[in-house]
């Protein structure tokens, strides 16, 4: 078994422009061009009017703490160095959840805190998610 992480294929057709967006500092998600619900993660049809395929837009690339998970286990072995670790739940745009890795003492985590999306460069075609605290963004009334 491998100690490293596995990274994600960014050459996947159905996540490619998620990827690359990424690689660009952009948060970027699927829409339908039937019915214009938008979808993260990606999928090959709509949820709502079950339309194949969708257009990819930009988000805002912040949002609101829903929820976290704080890890004492690594999920893989690659993760094993950095335990405890957490990942949140982010609701954007008022209608998507998008989770990732919160970059962020746990101490100073608070579900309804505003957070801002931080990209990674990893290697030179995978750059990956995060979230950090908004400190200029207003926490939501929960």
């Amino acid at each position: 078994m491998s100690d490293t992480k596995a990274l994600p294929d960014t050459s996947l057709p159905l996540t490619a422009p998620f990827w690359a967006g990424l690689r660009m500092r952009r948060l970027m998600v699927q829409q339908c061009a039937a019915c214009g619900a938008r979808r993260y993660p990606a999928a090959p049809i709509c949820e709502h009017c079950l339309t194949s395929g969708g257009d990819w837009v930009e988000i805002d690339a912040s949002g609101t703490l829903w929820s976290y998970v704080v890890y004492h286990r690594g999920l893989a072995r690659g993760f094993a160095d950095e335990v405890p670790y957490t990942v949140g739940l982010v609701e954007v745009d008022g209608d998507l959840q998008v989770i990732a890795q919160i970059d962020a003492p746990r101490e100073s985590l608070q579900v309804g805190m505003r957070v801002r999306a931080r990209y990674t460069e990893v290697t030179e075609t995978v750059t990956l998610l995060s979230w950090e605290p908004d400190m200029e963004g207003k926490a939501d009334d929960a």
